[in-house]
């Protein structure tokens, strides 16, 4: 598999992992539907958030952090493949 086909796989595993914990997290904190931005604006501010909410939130941002850094050491690989190929 191409290194680029890994970093649009985790793009799809991401995402279909951040629907369903959103999905999750719809059923306990009615605040999602105004959007996802606007809830983590509110989360940060603590203003009224559930436990439940809470922990789901910390799940989400984990899962975002994650997926990042696989991406990140991914593309790091590509970097180096392409530094290579120029020296050549």
């Amino acid at each position: 598999m191409d290194l680029w086909d890994e970093i649009f796989d985790l793009d799809d595993k991401s995402k279909e992992e951040l629907e369903a914990k959103y999905t999750e997290w719809r059923e306990v904190e009615p605040r999602l539907d105004e959007g996802v931005d606007e809830l983590v604006m509110h989360i940060e501010a603590m203003k009224g958030i559930s436990d439940e909410s809470m922990l789901i939130y910390k799940e989400v941002k984990e899962i975002k952090i994650r997926y990042k850094q696989q991406k990140d050491e991914i593309q790091a690989k590509i970097d180096a493949l392409n530094k290579e190929k120029a020296r050549m």
